[in-house]
């Protein structure tokens, strides 16, 4: 499962200089949503060369790009297609927030100055940090986080742009010890800083009750330390090492079952409720050798249902709500399950037969399954009837992977040779 999609988002994070060059297809002048209705109006608005990759700022399905030229960062809207420039001297990092609207940026001699690229404006963002090494906005955009070289934690609120919160974590885990990321739990009650050197180790800190910490641990781990995934109300985490998957209960703050398989898992996640961990990974089913999803039950450790898909072909998706489960073949087919009786209720079938599928995405409603085929070809699927919806591809384009917006208003796709397509409905009703 980790395709182009999981090369962005490492990508995507690092320090930016970019060229890229839009070319209109149609004007972007429609306001529609992509629904069972508008969908037949589907039509590609705009590509953009992303090449290089890892000089690009852009989080997938998201409306701004970013750029930077020396003094200054070029912002690209891909909805309109247009370009503004901001001022920022001496620019090292950027992040944007989650909706895409706010950029951070850190400078080598500078303040960190937030952009809303909406209004345009700069805030600038104060205190005593040195060389900042990580930020991070709130799930809602109202806070950011940020720790420098000197592992001092500082946390901004965005309403006012006033510096809430300082935590000094100088001498934590060790003095010589590193930290890699910093996390905030969607309620913003509770800060996470994670440390993955030697052996891995969480300090979580209460935003209510200032200076209320504690510190969760693991054993030492025989293949190497991969990603800390919280559940959705942060009670559970799990900790990722090669084909394991150590929950713990944070609630406790003891150890839960051991997720464990016979190959290196990937693309793991919780379920919206935190009942149920999901992996994709790989599997012998019937002495085949075959592509899987494996879902267990975070308490207990049980496993739940095991999903087959093509030998090699990677495009698996669970719908929002978890209630059903999409997965390719390489003949043609996507198969529907119901996730909760295992059982197949029903196959969409490619007007080509035989061909593969490289990716596949639902919509944040769930309503809508679109499916990327390697002749490059976009089809969206009504997830109530099984009707194929609109199927259409641009020449000599081969796409690999493909992302709704945030709030399902238009859809990107990307290539292997860096380019995003933007597709959006033409139909002004929604």
């Amino acid at each position: 499962m980790f395709s182009l999609r999981h090369y962005l988002t490492i990508l995507f994070t690092v320090v930016i200089v970019i060229t890229n060059a839009a070319c209109a297809l149609v004007p972007a002048t429609t306001s529609a949503q992509i629904n069972t209705r508008t969908a037949v109006s589907l039509t590609p608005i705009t590509t953009i060369n992303m090449s290089p990759l890892y000089n690009k700022a852009w989080i997938p399905g998201a409306q701004y790009i970013a750029e930077v030229n020396e003094q200054n960062i070029t912002i690209t809207n891909i909805l309109t297609q247009t370009n503004i420039k901001l001022t920022a001297p001496h620019a090292k990092n950027v992040v944007f927030s989650n909706s895409s609207s706010l950029l951070a940026v850190s400078s080598y001699t500078d303040p960190i100055s937030i952009y809303d690229l909406e209004q345009t404006l700069r805030t600038v963002v104060n205190g005593p940090y040195t060389d900042i090494t990580v930020m991070h906005f709130s799930e809602k955009d109202d806070m950011l986080i940020a720790i420098d070289a000197a592992k001092m934690v500082y946390i901004w609120d965005l309403t006012t742009y006033d510096l809430v919160s300082l935590y000094d974590f100088s001498s934590w885990p060790d003095i010589n010890r590193q930290i890699q990321s910093l996390k905030l739990s969607p309620d913003k009650s509770t800060l996470a800083v994670i440390s993955t050197d030697d052996i891995p180790a969480i300090k979580l800190c209460s935003l209510i009750e200032l200076g209320t910490c504690s510190t969760t641990t693991w054993p030492a781990s025989a293949r190497p330390f991969y990603e800390v995934e919280f559940s959705p109300n942060w009670d559970k985490v799990a900790l990722i090492s090669g084909a394991s998957a150590q929950i713990i209960n944070l609630t406790t703050n003891t150890p839960g079952p051991l997720l464990t398989h016979e190959d290196a898992i990937s693309n793991w996640k919780f379920s919206p409720d935190g009942k149920f961990f999901a992996v994709y990974t790989a599997g012998t089913i019937n002495q085949h050798y075959a592509s899987i999803l494996k879902l267990w039950d975070a308490t207990s450790g049980s496993h739940v249902q095991t999903f087959m898909r093509s030998t090699y072909n990677s495009a698996t998706v669970l719908n929002p709500a978890w209630t059903h489960l999409a997965t390719s073949s390489d003949t043609g087919y996507i198969h529907i399950w119901n996730i909760e009786t295992g059982v197949q209720d029903t196959i969409y079938t490619n007007n080509n037969m035989g061909i593969e599928y490289q990716a596949l995405q639902y919509s944040p409603d769930g309503k809508i399954l679109a499916s990327l085929d390697i002749t490059g070809t976009l089809a969206l699927w009504d997830t109530k009837t099984h009707i194929q919806l609109k199927a259409v591809s641009l020449p000599n384009t081969y796409p690999t992977n493909l992302d709704f917006s945030s709030q399902g208003d238009w859809i990107t796709t990307t290539t292997d040779d860096d380019y995003i397509t933007l597709w959006k409905p033409v139909d002004p009703t929604n």
